[in-house]
């Protein structure tokens, strides 16, 4: 940003150039007037644009939760012979399993098994599974444009030929302003929802006793290989499932962005102008020339991403991304002033509106990228004093 106190220096160079060199005087001073004029502008100082950009959802994400599991008991194919263990008994094959099917190697722990026609008697076993979702949500890049608006202070340098031309005084000015820009957005387009679900699997084995369930031994009872004893079908009746819900568990994971963008705008411009007389004191004033806008800036984005389970959240990646700078962007501008000068003083009150037109600005910062264009309009009111 420019300071108060080297404004003069700025403006010693165009009043230098019209004096001219001390030895052979170009234009005698005496020709000109000066008055340098200051107050309070309303300024669209450009356009702010922002397009958003994150790492998050191109990372790999473990899981919170844990993963898929199956666990089944060993209780064999229900079509096939098998060594089958149940929380309850067992059946087992023996020599002769092969050739009909039957085994006396098994054994079972209560009576409750055996149902109370005797035509079957029941095994049990337990097994256990979890099963895991992901729910993923990459929501569109954030994109915004919003017009820089705000007052802002002005200082202008005029200088006028006395003589007129064709009833207009030629001159030029040079034009100082500043105003900030701002521009701080929080936002988030990612998310990813873990959950895990726990499941006990009840599993009963029914084996058909032939309606001779009266003669099976008492519980406890544990057979051996090939001894003589109650035969019993290695392969059960029917098979059943439950699968009972124990449990659940869950993790929801996603980011936080936090971008900044901000900079000084400083307009320095330099050109010819036209006056015009329009009644007694009254003035009209057009102008056009070249602009040179300073921009001093500085953008940061700072990006966490963390996980939420059971009321506790954990970071788990970070970046952090800064730049800044200075750029200077030339351009043109266009400008009208209007003028009133009490009578019997030296002071007036002198309103301008200008458009400028310029350059853009255009930085990346991290995944996003910031944009800003110089185009915009001033509408000042400026007290203005003769030198």
């Amino acid at each position: 940003m420019i300071r108060l106190r080297s404004i003069p220096l700025l403006l010693a160079f165009p009043c230098a150039a019209i004096a001219g060199d001390a030895k052979s005087p170009a234009v005698p001073t005496g020709d000109w007037e000066f008055s340098l004029s200051a107050g309070p502008a309303w300024r669209h100082s450009g356009t702010l644009g922002f397009t958003g950009g994150s790492r998050s959802a191109g990372i790999a994400i473990p899981s919170f939760v844990g993963d898929n599991a199956l666990v089944t008991p060993p209780i064999g194919a229900a079509d096939a012979y098998a060594v089958r263990s149940y929380d309850d008994g067992f059946v087992a094959t023996d020599n002769s399993t092969g050739v009909d099917g039957l085994t006396s190697y098994w054994g079972y722990q209560n009576s409750g098994q055996v149902d109370l026609a005797g035509d079957s008697i029941s095994f049990h076993a337990t097994g256990f599974q979890s099963i895991r979702g992901d729910f993923r949500n990459v929501a569109p890049a954030p994109s915004d444009e919003d017009s820089q608006r705000g007052i802002a202070p002005v200082l202008q340098f005029d200088a006028h030929h006395k003589r007129e031309i064709a009833g207009m005084r030629p001159g030029f000015s040079v034009f100082l302003a500043w105003s900030p820009v701002d521009f701080d957005s929080q936002w988030s387009d990612f998310s990813l929802g873990q959950t895990r679900e726990d499941f006990r699997h009840d599993w009963t084995d029914n084996y058909n006793l032939g309606g001779f369930g009266a003669l099976i031994p008492s519980a406890p009872y544990s057979g051996t290989p090939d001894s003589p004893g109650f035969l019993l079908e290695n392969i059960p009746d029917s098979r059943g499932m439950v699968a009972v819900p124990i449990g659940s568990e869950s993790a929801f994971v996603s980011n936080r962005i936090s971008t900044r963008f901000s900079a000084d705008h400083t307009t320095f411009s330099f050109g010819p102008t036209m006056a015009r007389p329009l009644d007694a004191g009254w003035n009209f004033e057009a102008g056009v020339g070249v602009s040179l806008h300073w921009l001093r800036w500085s953008a940061s984005q700072q990006e966490q991403l963390s996980v939420l389970q059971e009321g506790t959240r954990t970071v788990i990646g970070e970046w952090h991304d800064t730049s800044s700078g200075d750029r200077i962007l030339p351009g043109l501008y266009a400008q009208i002033a209007l003028e009133w000068t009490p009578a019997n003083h030296n002071w007036s009150i002198k309103t301008l509106l200008r458009v400028d037109i310029g350059q853009s600005f255009s930085k990346q910062v991290g995944p996003s990228r910031i944009t800003y264009d110089t185009e915009g309009l001033t509408a000042a009111a400026m007290l203005s004093h003769p030198l």
